[in-house]
This record gives structure tokens, C-alpha cells and sequence, in this order.
């Protein structure tokens, strides 16, 4: 992907900038740098910690190398109202999201907010012609952000399928379960490792910049990325094949332990050679323009540089505000605690919740029924600390399986208030009814986006700052709407 301006000269100046200038952008950069760290930080350890994003340790540089490469497009800037306007409009944009995704601690939402400013800052100070000519380098700086992990299943599936299909060609006989392959000598597993995805972005990462620096047709490069991500694809459910049949033709002799992955880097380095190779015909003798002797000076507007400045240092502003008002917040109520009281269990069902700040547990009688209440507080939510993450569960699922799920209605001191209906059951023929739903502020919803809104809307307003978790369980004797009720008129008398 490259993109150029049309209406730029064959020939540019040579651009230079004075001291001051050169002061004002550096002190802009240490700032961006240094009231974002914690995010620059989390973006730098997940680099090193995950396989999958060890090449984005080299994004950033080359991003600076290209930038400086093209340097020659901030001669041309044209520095209208409308492209500070707009630039500036958009930085704000991402201010705002870099916000909402710390406060509703979506690390991709943050991260992507924060490496896309210097494209917005560039747009508002030099305007849309120098843009276009470094709109590759700033795209490229975006792609350092630790994303795409969500693909690996589906990589994994589409490996699978590539496996069994060419141990069918080749007559071995095979067995599919889910990701894993059954042949008469033995089991394969499709891994997360065999899904092929860091080799995968590898290959997109260098199959980009092999498009801006080398090639110039549009049609060229959008066919070479086609290639650059449909080849990785096919290579990755070829090495997953010649792994599976070694092993068959090898009695499980071979391609199995540490030379199984040694077989799988040579194939990839292979593969990799092959792709350098295959791309050299897409080359169309792309070259960079003629820098005249003619030299101009880079100029920075003030006013310009102060309200991006102002805007990119508006959202560290605000979180500090936040961070002291939830401290206070935590530090004025009074949390219940624990010790070493056993949570109550109904029938041994709790929910399976961590990090909260209070946790009550309540019991009254329903026509002779017993139902049990939970009330799990989050007064403050952090990293290792959130209302709705993927660890925190109604159920213990190696315990209980869901005979019953669905999401019903519930009108309540007029207003319609939407709950969560389960059927739970064990393997010893325990059953039981339970319905829950989420509470921030004074709004109930059992919709997990809702609440995530609901979350992001109350920290703006520095109001709550967690939330509650609000279960009912009980037998089969007891309706959901019984269930929903007690429930309500429960919370009801806490808030009075």
C-alpha cells in the first residue's frame, strides 16, 4: 500500500528546520512519550511476553526510517483551516477513545488511540499533501499495535482442514476430532503454536513494506498482499501435512518432539525465501523523487502546535483526575469484610467472581422455599480487577452444565428491566433456577455491553466507579419471577 499526491512536483527541496522547531517537536515527543507510558509499556511487554508480535519490536524504527525517507513531504505542507479543523477534530477523536478504553480497560481500543495521534498531529499542523505522502509510514506505526490474537482459532480450524484434505490425497487414513488428527500411528494435536499466525503477520509486515518501497501499481499491490496473505495460509496446512505424514511414514519416529519444530523453521524460512523471491515479480522500478538543491525551512504554527499539545495532553489530564476521584471514592465507603467466613453456598452453586471489594450473601424463604442471594461490589475496577471479564462466571463450569439460558423481561417500579434466566444442573441430578443481572449506578441490565457503557458513562462522570453483580437462586419450585422480584425489592431496601 503506498500513496502519493499528484499534484506534487518530480523534484523537491531539500527541507530544514530551525533549532526552536526542532525543540518544539522533540519536547512534544518525550511528552506523548512519557504521559502515555504506562500504555507504551503494556504495548512493549506484550511484544516480548507473546511470539505471536516479536516482529513489532522493528515497526516503530523502520516507521521513523520512512518518515525520515520522505522528509522531503513536509516542504510541500499547505496549511489550510479546513486540514487544522479537521486534524485537530479528529486528534481529539482519539483522545476520547484512548478515554473510554481505559476506563472500560480495552487495551486494543487505547492502544490503537495512542499510535494513531501522530498521523492526526501531522494532518492539523502540516496538512492533507504532506499527509498523503506519509500516510504509509504513520499507517505502518499503527500495525506495531499487539492485535489479532482473536484469529488463531480460526487458523487453527483452516490448518485442520488442510491437514485432513492432503492425508486424504495421499491415501492416510485420518480421523478429525475437533483440532485433533487421528492416524493409525498415532495423535495430532493442531495447536495454538501450528496455527501458523505469527508467521502469518510476519509475512503481511514484510509484504507491506515490499509494496510501498518497491512497487508502484495499485493493481500490483493489492495482488501481491493477496498472495502475501493467501500463501502463509496454504504453507502453514502444508508444514502441519508433511509433520502428520513423517510421522505416519516414520512410525512416529520422526517430526515429533524438538525436531518437529526444527522441521517447522526450515519450512518457514523456506517459504519466507520463496516469497522474497516470488515478489520480485511485482517490481515496476518504483523510485523515490529527485531532492533539488533548493532548500526550505520547516515551520511549526504556534497555535496550532498549542492546541495539539492542549488535545494530546487532555486524556493523561483526565485519568489523573479520575485516578484521585476513585481513590477518594474507595477511601469514603465503608467495604464489609470478609475474613474468613465461608461464602454461602445453595445445593454447592456460587458464583465465581475475583478481585471484588465486598461480597454479601443473603437468605430468606419463599412459601416454604429457600432462596439465596449474592451481591458481589466493585467499588473500583483495574487490570486484575473488572465486573465483566471472561474469568468472572455465574457457574462453576466444571461442576454445573446449563440445561435452560435465556434473557427475559421484568417490569419493576415502572421499568422494564432485562435479567438473565438460567437452568443449572450436575452430575448428581442437583437442579436449580437462578436468574442475575449487572447494576451500576442505578440502571440494571443483564446486556454486557450495556453495562460496559453504563461503566464507561458513570467514570466519565467520576459517579461509580465498578459496579455489582446480582444473583437469585433457588429450586425448581420457585419461579424466575419470583426470583426476579425478591431480588429487586432486596436491592431496593439496601438503597434506602
Amino acid at each position: 500500500m503506498t500513496f502519493t499526491s499528484s499534484d506534487a512536483p518530480r523534484e523537491f527541496p531539500r527541507v530544514t528546520i530551525a533549532p526552536t522547531h526542532a525543540g518544539c517537536l522533540a519536547f512534544l515527543t518525550f511528552f506523548w512519550f512519557f504521559a502515555y507510558f504506562n500504555t507504551f509499556e503494556r504495548i512493549v511487554a506484550t511484544w516480548f511476553e507473546s511470539t505471536t508480535f516479536e516482529h513489532a519490536v522493528l515497526i516503530a524504527p523502520i516507521a521513523v526510517w520512512l518518515i525520515y525517507r520522505k522528509r522531503f513531504a513536509f516542504a510541500l505542507a499547505r496549511r489550510s483551516r479546513v486540514d487544522a479543523c479537521l486534524g485537530l477534530l479528529a486528534l481529539l477523536c482519539a483522545a476520547v477513545a484512548f478515554i473510554i478504553g481505559k476506563l472500560s480497560l480495552i487495551n486494543a481500543l487505547q492502544q490503537f488511540a495512542l499510535m494513531s495521534m501522530p498521523l492526526f498531529f501531522i494532518w492539523s499542523v502540516f496538512g492533507l499533501v504532506t499527509l498523503k505522502h506519509l500516510l504509509f509510514p504513520l499507517f505502518f506505526l499503527i500495525l506495531s499495535v499487539p492485535f489479532g490474537e482473536f484469529m488463531i482459532p480460526h487458523l487453527q480450524e483452516v490448518t485442520a482442514d488442510l491437514t485432513v484434505i492432503m492425508l486424504k490425497l495421499v491415501n492416510v487414513p485420518v480421523y478429525r476430532e475437533g483440532w485433533y488428527l487421528q492416524i493409525p500411528e498415532g495423535l495430532f494435536h493442531v495447536a495454538e503454536a501450528c496455527s501458523g499466525i505469527r508467521f502469518l503477520f510476519s509475512t503481511i509486515t514484510i509484504g507491506l513494506l515490499i509494496a510501498h518501497l518497491e512497487i508502484r501499481s495499485r493493481i500490483k499491490q493489492v495482488a501481491f498482499m493477496l498472495s502475501v496473505i493467501v500463501i502463509p495460509i496454504l504453507a502453514n496446512g502444508m508444514r502441519a501435512f508433511i509433520m502428520v505424514y513423517i510421522g505416519h511414514v516414520s512410525n512416529m519416529q520422526a517430526a515429533v518432539g524438538f525436531d518437529h519444530l526444527v522441521y517447522g523453521w526450515v519450512f518457514f524460512f523456506f517459504v519466507t525465501a520463496l516469497i522474497l523471491m516470488f515478489s520480485r515479480l511485482f517490481y515496476d522500478g518504483k523510485r523515490l523523487p529527485r531532492i533539488s538543491d533548493e532548500s526550505v525551512k520547516l515551520r511549526i504554527p504556534k497555535k496550532r502546535f498549542l492546541a495539539s499539545f492542549l488535545i494530546i495532553g487532555s486524556a493523561p489530564l483526565f485519568m489523573l483526575i479520575f485516578s484521585s476521584q476513585k481513590t477518594f471514592a474507595l477511601a469514603s465507603q465503608t467495604v464489609e469484610e470478609q475474613n474468613s467466613r465461608v461464602i454461602s453456598m445453595f445445593a454447592g452453586w456460587r458464583p465465581i467472581y475475583s478481585g471484588y471489594d465486598e461480597y454479601r450473601t443473603e437468605t430468606l424463604f419463599i412459601k416454604g422455599e429457600m432462596v439465596i442471594f449474592h451481591e458481589i461490589k466493585y467499588l473500583t475496577e483495574g487490570e486484575k480487577k473488572e465486573l465483566l471479564t471472561w474469568s468472572n462466571r455465574a457457574y462453576d463450569p466444571e461442576v454445573w452444565s446449563v440445561a435452560k439460558s435465556e434473557v427475559h423481561e421484568h417490569k419493576y417500579a415502572n421499568e422494564r428491566i432485562h435479567y438473565k434466566y438460567l437452568v443449572l444442573k450436575n452430575g448428581i441430578g442437583k437442579s436449580i433456577n437462578l436468574v442475575y443481572l449487572w447494576k451500576v449506578g442505578n440502571e440494571f441490565s443483564a446486556n454486557p455491553i450495556k453495562v460496559k457503557s453504563l461503566q464507561v458513562l458513570s467514570k466519565l462522570a467520576l459517579d461509580d466507579f465498578g459496579g455489582k453483580a446480582l444473583y437469585a437462586a433457588s429450586t425448581a419450585n420457585v419461579s424466575q419471577e419470583r426470583l426476579i422480584e425478591a431480588l429487586l425489592k432486596q436491592e431496593q431496601q439496601k438503597s434506602e
